[in-house]
């Protein structure tokens, strides 16, 4: 059996090189990263680094401690990982397997449905409606009733489709296994997720420093959860998976979260203009709280993707058997990359 494979996308350098560009005029609108740059961290890296030679410290307490202390939890419901795609890949090794049984709606963030491969697990998409993909609620919680773990994006990742709190607790209620709140994006709707981790014992909250913390290049993320899941998933991590100098600037950032709450409403405001830029392209765009927007573009959209590369912007494509071949998603970024990429997308469109 063939297991499938997360598709990279090229790195910066081998887009540069096919465009004849250097690789600093090159604009990736397909990661949902942030597009300023981390000078706060090259002290702390730079101490951090000195200690290279060797490991770290495999409980990562100070992380934890920090991750507990931002939401208002302990320690023990707490765990971190080398991003939030480690702790994917973990959850489906503590929960699942060959006799079990997954859900998710679909379209979605493709590692999940990777991850039960992985372990021999067949997941469940259960299809949102186009155009606006809505959740399908109803058919999740009837689905949620058998099932050995539910896995949610919210908001959806690459719709941003926001599923309400109440249909959120619905399918906790009704789920017989574990529900995994993966909140890549949580930061951006102020979603804390820690009264619901106290309330629900079958509950696994997955957090990312990679979006509105710019710490994409660190890898680091951390579950929240009751304890006796936050130790399935401990017990399988493997030991020192986060390096020093990552882990240690994740805890500064955590405890300095009005860094990310400053960068999330610099792009609220760059994503409201990006918005208006695109509707006046004539693109359907999904409506977004996130730091990326979800256009309809058309039957040209990978057409017009190859183009913008050839520019050295890269923008975000979707395989046909997802429902959304001719989607493009667009991550927002500063003003003036965002300028830039309208002003290449009316060069560009055919």
């Amino acid at each position: 059996m063939t297991i499938p494979r997360y598709k990279w996308q090229p790195t910066t350098a081998e887009i540069a090189t096919a465009a004849g560009i250097e690789p600093s005029d090159v604009v990736r609108f397909d990661h949902n990263t942030t597009p300023w740059p981390t000078e706060w961290t090259v002290e702390l890296a730079t101490a951090a680094a000195m200690s290279l030679n060797e490991y770290p410290g495999a409980s990562y307490l100070p992380l934890r401690r920090a991750a507990a202390d931002r939401h208002g939890l302990e320690p023990e419901q707490i765990v971190p990982g080398a991003g939030a795609d480690e702790l994917i890949l973990l959850a489906a090794r503590a929960f699942l397997g060959t006799d079990k049984r997954a859900v998710t709606m679909a379209p979605t963030y493709p590692l999940y449905k990777i991850a039960c491969a992985q372990v021999g697990t067949n997941l469940r998409e259960v299809a949102a409606q186009p155009p606006n993909f809505a959740a399908p609620t109803a058919e999740l919680i009837a689905a949620a009733r058998d099932a050995d773990v539910v896995w949610l994006c919210v908001p959806n990742n690459p719709t941003a489709v926001e599923l309400p709190r109440t249909d959120i607790e619905a399918i906790i209620a009704a789920a017989d296994g574990v529900v995994i709140i993966d909140a890549a994006y949580a930061e951006f709707t102020g979603d804390d997720w820690a009264e619901e981790v106290n309330r629900y014992s079958n509950l696994l909250v997955f957090r990312t420093m990679s979006k509105a913390f710019a710490l994409a290049g660190a890898r680091v993320g951390y579950a929240m959860g009751h304890p006796a899941l936050i130790d399935k998933i401990d017990g399988l991590r493997p030991p020192g998976s986060i390096a020093t100098p990552s882990a240690e600037l994740a805890a500064a950032a955590l405890g300095r979260v009005d860094r990310a709450e400053q960068a999330v409403a610099a792009l609220a405001h760059a994503r409201t203009w990006l918005t208006a830029s695109l509707g006046e392209m004539s693109f359907r765009v999904l409506p977004s709280r996130v730091n990326f927007l979800l256009c309809e573009v058309g039957p040209h959209a990978a057409e017009t993707a190859a183009a913008l590369r050839a520019q050295g912007i890269v923008v975000r494509t979707f395989p046909a058997e997802t429902g959304l071949g001719q989607y493009l998603r667009f991550t927002v970024r500063s003003a003036e990359q965002n300028q830039r990429l309208i002003t290449t997308l009316k060069e560009v469109l055919p």
